[in-house]
C-alpha cells in the first residue's frame, strides 16, 4: 500500500522484478517496479534498486518519479528491502544504503541509523521538536552510510505477516 495524495487513502501496488548485469566489478542489479494497483491502467510509480550482499542488501537507489501524488514511498521501499533479503532466507538481513543530500532527516525519520552515531544524535535532536511540515536542510552532512537497525527490521517483519509486498515474485 502506499498513500495517494490525489484518492486521499492508501491505495494497493503492484510490484515486478527485473534483474540487469551491469558489469564483472558491480554485477547485477536487482530492481523492483511499483504501479498503482488501484485503477484500470497501471500508473508507474517508481523503483528500488539493490544489489544482494552475502549477509543482505546494499541499496543502490530509491525513486519515487510521481512525488506530488503518491506519498511515503520510503516506507514501499523498506518493505520491499527486507522481504527480498527475506526471500533470500536471510532472517536478520543488514541492510545498508548512502543517504542521498539533503534525504537524512526523512530517512532518520523512518527508522534508517548513520553508521556516524554523531549524525543520529545530531538528528534525534534537530527532530524532536520538528513541526509538520517544517523542513530542516542537512545536505551539509553529505553522503553517509546508513543502515536498518533490528528494531525497524522487526517491526517490518510484523507488517510483512499481514500485507507482503512480494509475493508471488522470484
Amino acid at each position: 500500500m502506499i498513500y495517494s495524495i490525489s484518492q486521499h487513502k492508501e491505495i494497493p501496488i503492484k510490484v515486478d522484478k527485473k534483474n540487469y548485469y551491469i558489469d564483472e566489478e558491480f554485477g547485477e542489479l536487482i530492481r523492483y517496479n511499483v504501479y498503482d494497483n488501484s485503477r484500470k491502467e497501471k500508473i508507474y510509480i517508481g523503483y528500488v534498486d539493490l544489489q544482494d550482499t552475502r549477509t543482505g542488501a546494499k541499496i543502490t537507489y530509491i525513486k519515487n518519479q510521481l512525488p506530488d501524488l503518491y506519498k511515503h514511498f520510503g516506507q514501499v521501499a523498506d518493505q520491499i528491502e527486507l522481504e527480498h533479503c527475506l526471500n533470500r532466507g536471510i532472517e536478520n538481513p543488514y541492510i545498508w544504503s548512502i543517504a542521498a543530500l539533503g534525504s537524512h532527516v526523512k530517512h532518520f525519520l523512518r527508522g534508517k541509523r548513520f553508521i556516524n552515531e554523531g549524525i543520529n544524535v545530531y538528528l534525534e535532536h534537530i527532530t524532536k521538536n520538528l513541526q509538520k511540515g517544517e523542513r530542516v536542510e542537512s545536505g551539509f552532512l553529505g553522503h553517509q552510510k546508513m543502515y536498518m537497525p533490528i528494531n525497524m527490521i522487526n517491526e517490518l517483519k510484523e507488517k510483512i505477516k499481514l500485507f507482503p509486498i512480494l509475493k508471488g515474485i522470484k
